[in-house]
């Protein structure tokens, strides 16, 4: 049973990969900004086949990071 869940757990995780592949990159970007993970574009291309829309990306990263709260210090 524990193998069977360790292979289910690499076969979706490899499942997920492939959804951050497009077409909407400026969900993507949205995504990555609200979560402050800083621009992925290099990653995504090397994983998709260099196929990002960059500016589509950075306008969606942009506005998403605008929804992030102000820090609490």
């Amino acid at each position: 049973m524990r193998r069977f869940s360790i292979l289910a757990a690499v076969l979706l995780a490899g499942c997920a990969g492939t959804a951050d592949c497009g077409p909407d990159w400026f969900s993507i970007g949205q995504r990555d900004g609200r979560i402050n993970a800083g621009s992925q574009i290099a990653r995504y291309a090397a994983r998709c086949g260099g196929t990002v829309d960059e500016a589509r990306y950075r306008e969606g990263y942009a506005d998403g990071f605008s929804y992030r709260p102000p820090p609490s210090w």
